[in-house]
């Protein structure tokens, strides 16, 4: 943990460093930590770098590991006003009952694009598409095949402090059938530049697991420092095995291009 705090404090203190005071004149906008993510798109040529460490602990199924990250990466960059590619990975380290295992995971390409900018009780939708990296025997956290992930995003503005998103998803990762994904969540604007995001996420794996649900919650604190620079702290939670899991995630969304 502590390696995990020092990595967060230098990752907090670099844009503090190396950004001038400046206005911004488009929106900022952040999909930091994954899950649910928003409709909204980078601007053209804007390339946004969202990167976070976590640790974890968990005794679900009866084994007891825990897994830490000194970096979960995505680069995104605005190809089109309503278009943005994306590129993200991770290196993990796990010690699982006197075993260890570290190595790259979640290694993906792909895209989002905005199909629609909402209307009064409308919601802005977007939709987006991941393709994963298979890997060889050596690959601890890596599936054997390609995969995929294909959003249905919505997102609706209830109050000018409170703001509604929600997800479907199907993702197909290395396994007989595809896993079913909807969530939800809230986003409250305590201020003009804190943000408390409460969600809710529900996986569906199919008949034949032994737990056909998994249900999770979660929640997050995000503070914006500069026009371009936004902080997080989040955890989750395991609504069907609270008790046997913890974790806790820290990074920050940083636009490294203005134009």
């Amino acid at each position: 943990m502590r390696r995990v705090r020092q990595l967060f404090l230098m990752i907090a203190l670099m844009p503090a460093c190396l950004l001038a005071q400046e206005t911004e004149t488009e929106e900022f906008t952040s999909d930091l930590f994954g899950g649910i993510t928003g409709t909204d798109i980078l601007p053209k040529g804007r390339l946004q770098w969202e990167t976070y460490a976590f640790y974890e602990h968990t005794t679900m199924f009866g084994i007891e590991a825990d897994t830490w990250s000194p970096n979960v990466s995505v680069l995104r960059y605005g190809i089109r006003k309503d278009t943005e590619l994306m590129l993200q990975g991770a290196w993990l380290h796990t010690t699982d009952e006197g075993n260890n295992y570290t190595g790259f995971a979640d290694l993906a390409v792909g895209f989002k694009t905005k199909l629609f900018d909402g209307w009064k009780a409308v919601p802005s939708i977007a939709m987006r598409g991941l393709l994963y990296f298979p890997g060889g025997e050596n690959f601890s956290y890596l599936p054997d095949n390609f995969g995929f992930q294909l959003d249905l995003i919505f997102r609706n503005q209830l109050t000018s402090w409170c703001d509604l998103g929600y997800m479907g998803a199907i993702i197909w990762d290395d396994t007989p059938r595809p896993t079913t994904f909807l969530g939800a969540y809230l986003d409250f604007k305590l201020s003009d530049k804190l943000v408390l995001t409460l969600e809710e996420d529900n996986y569906y794996y199919g008949p034949d697991e032994d737990e056909k649900l998994q249900p999770w919650a979660s929640w997050t604190i995000s503070y914006q420092v500069h026009p371009r620079v936004e902080l997080g702290i989040a955890s989750d939670i395991s609504l069907r095995h609270i008790k046997n899991y913890f974790n806790v995630m820290i990074g920050v969304a940083w636009q490294l291009t203005s134009h």
